[in-house]
């Protein structure tokens, strides 16, 4: 099945296959944060994922030589992936919130309000969530990444930008925009960080801090409102600079929970190089340690997946099992009854349609 065929179905699920979808028209603002630490020794990236209403998702593995197309419905993209890689989904397969490739690239997403989607009409779309997989398909590193980016347009409804960061300790931002990305890279990313504000703007905002051009001390815990992003940034950029670059998970661990809040669900530590993912789980003090080099990655479908909240101490790749359109539709559901005031959503009776539609919107070819 794919989500492409049916227009009815596609219009339907685009708004859904975000998970934040729910601050387009409610007052709820995640508040999720990266910051990368780019000691080209060993390299890691610390990513905070927060949403206010649950933490329901799963850990995905997606193999190279699955065969994908995307659910916009105007000129919809369609790639085989080149790369095997695992990603942490809200909603379903395809649709990763972040992730890494065995290629090392890591890519993360951060709501950003001033984002706005456009870009040539004529080039291939893909949604929010599926550009992320896109990347993670096909990119090896971000130089590659921010290539693949300019080849398709984001048909997207929900204001977001995004991280890239890569085993060679290369990063770079990219935040759509009217013309299509602003990418920010190389000397026009001082800062390895990111939050809820243009990076522009959160840049300004740095300098008025001691260390960065200013005078006044760098923030020491979080503000409330409008200046909590910006406040967030300072005090990550102010992490990845006094580590020198050179940090271990336990310490990137130490930096997030400085930049979490009462609606972080999941933390996670990435190495691109060791090939590792560290997890941590709202509500529990396990560290879930995510070996790649360990998986056997082989493309089927339904994809091999694990719930987050039923991950254990004594996880091992043998835990991951096909996820099952029941499964991930009783996670829908919990996840759709806290939109009930954006649009079409909120209704538990069409996340079953969603999840088999999801499973099944990708194919296996032979590499």
């Amino acid at each position: 099945m794919s989500l492409c065929r049916s227009k009815p179905f596609a219009a339907m699920i685009l708004p859904v296959c975000f998970g934040l979808a729910s601050v387009c028209l409610t007052e709820a603002v995640p508040a999720c944060s990266t910051v990368a630490f780019v000691d080209t020794q060993r390299p890691m990236l610390a990513y905070n994922f927060d949403f206010e209403a649950t933490g329901a998702g799963f850990l995905t593995v997606n193999s190279a030589g699955s065969r994908r197309q995307s659910i916009s419905e105007d000129r919809p993209a369609s790639w085989t992936a080149e790369y095997d890689n695992l990603t942490i989904n809200q909603v379903g397969p395809g649709m990763p919130a972040a992730g890494m490739n065995t290629a090392g690239l890591v890519v993360t997403l951060m709501w950003n309000k001033d984002a706005v989607f456009g870009g040539a009409a004529g080039l291939p779309s893909v949604s929010e969530l599926e550009f992320i997989q896109r990347l993670l398909d096909l990119s090896g590193s971000v130089e590659e990444a921010v290539e693949h980016a300019k080849g398709v347009r984001i048909d997207g409804l929900v204001p977001i930008h995004y991280f890239l960061f890569d085993q060679a300790g290369a990063a770079a931002v990219l935040t759509p925009g009217k013309s299509g990305l602003v990418v920010h890279q190389g000397i026009d990313l001082p800062v390895p960080a990111l939050t809820n504000t243009s990076y522009r703007e959160a840049l300004l905002h740095l300098a008025q801090f001691r260390g960065y051009g200013g005078a006044s001390p760098v923030p020491q815990h979080q503000s409330r409102g409008d200046q909590n992003s910006l406040d967030r940034f300072a005090i990550a950029a102010n992490a990845a600079q006094h580590s020198k670059g050179r940090t271990n998970a336990a310490e990137a661990f130490k930096f997030l929970n400085e930049l979490a809040n009462s609606e972080t669900r999941w933390q996670i530590v990435f190495d691109p190089k060791d090939q590792q993912i560290r997890l941590r789980i709202e509500g529990s003090s396990l560290e879930h340690r995510l070996d790649l080099s360990t998986l056997v990655f082989a493309c089927q479908v339904p994809a091999l997946a694990v719930d987050l909240r039923q991950l254990t101490s004594e996880f091992e790749a043998k835990d991951l099992t096909p996820i099952q359109p029941e499964l991930l539709s009783e996670s829908l559901t919990e996840v759709l009854s806290s939109m009930r005031q954006t649009a079409h959503l909120g209704h538990a009776e069409i996340a079953g349609s969603i999840a088999t539609g999801l499973i099944f919107s990708s194919s296996c070819t032979a590499n």
